[in-house]
């Protein structure tokens, strides 16, 4: 009996000693293996998206996250102008929860923002189970272990890269957005017909929101729900869950595919594809109407007046000239 139990204690402390070990190896990988800069050169993922890294420390007061919906819709640049509030739209295509909870972890190593806005879209993004559990590992240990986010650069990495610390230099004039002049007009029937019927919001998601709002929460954050117009992708039954989902957990949420004459949207000139994402027209009109609602129920600071800041005047100014107004 002695004997059995000497040999589960040594089998107990090499499995941990081998965890102890592997896990030193992986954090050791994946800091070298990790981007030391947020540019496109340095072979970053999405860097309009993570450019939030290069801004002032938290000067960003507002963040964005969620998919394409939201890094075509929301700009920062028309909220400073109007408003004087800093944002950033760290949105990635097909970004689900848990990809949007793995971006607000990184976001709140160098930020401090006041309001998370939420573009619900991607809560309805199906995964299948073995995606959900990469999720889940990315959401919760991404960052320390990067390398299975970098596995492939070792290709292009140069030992000077390889141990020096972090050093942030892209500059993204439009904070996150993604400019589009393109103009495809949607010219369909209605699609936001009302019913009482409800969409079903995955439980993986939910899930995640749920920590969202837990992470929000203890860092005293406002979290606000946003759905984006589109006719592609939204309905009136995922209003429907979307509403019955917030006002459990006494979360604001603001459904931009209803009234749309609020803000003057029209489908005709304000969509790049068809009424799937919007072009920087819609963005406009859209950011415009939710600078308006964040001036109502928030307390967030107008920078316009304040030196410290004269460099998002510069980027507007170039802003301007990319959407060539």
């Amino acid at each position: 009996m002695e004997k059995s139990k000497n040999t589960l204690l040594s089998c107990v402390v090499k499995s941990i000693v081998f965890i102890l070990i592997l896990t030193l190896l992986l954090l050791g990988l994946s800091y070298m293996m990790a981007p030391k800069d947020n540019t496109k050169e340095s072979g970053i993922i999405n860097p309009n998206a993570t450019g939030f890294y290069s801004e002032p420390k938290n000067s960003i007061d507002v963040v964005v996250v969620g998919n394409s919906d939201a890094y075509s819709g929301f700009s920062p640049m028309e909220l400073w102008n109007s408003f004087g509030y800093t944002s950033y739209v760290s949105a990635e295509g097909l970004q689900v929860p848990a990809g949007s909870l793995a971006m607000l972890k990184r976001i709140l190593t160098c930020q401090a923002p006041k309001l998370v806005i939420l573009e619900t879209d991607g809560m309805f993004t199906k995964t299948d189970v073995s995606q959900n559990i990469i999720n889940a590992f990315n959401s919760v240990l991404g960052e320390p272990f990067s390398v299975f986010r970098y596995h492939n650069r070792w290709k292009k990495l140069k030992w000077k890269d390889v141990l020096r610390k972090p050093y942030y230099t892209a500059h993204c004039v439009t904070k996150g957005q993604m400019l589009s002049n393109k103009v495809k007009e949607y010219s369909g029937k209605e699609y936001m017909i009302e019913t009482d019927e409800k969409d079903k919001i995955p439980p993986f998601s939910v899930m995640t929101v749920d920590k969202i709002k837990e992470l929000c929460e203890e860092n005293g954050i406002e979290l606000l729900l946003l759905e984006m117009p589109s006719e592609s992708s939204w309905n009136y039954k995922r209003h429907n869950a979307v509403k019955e989902f917030a006002k459990e957990r006494d979360l604001p949420f603001i459904d931009l595919n209803l009234d749309r004459d609020r803000f003057d949207f029209d489908w005709t000139t304000d969509s790049r594809d068809g009424g799937n994402h919007l072009n920087t027209r819609g963005a406009r009109k859209v950011t415009r109407f939710i600078g308006e609602y964040l001036q109502k129920h928030y307390d967030l600071p107008d920078y316009r007046e304040d030196p410290a800041y004269s460099v998002w005047h510069e980027d507007y100014k170039e802003y301007l000239k990319q959407i060539k107004i």
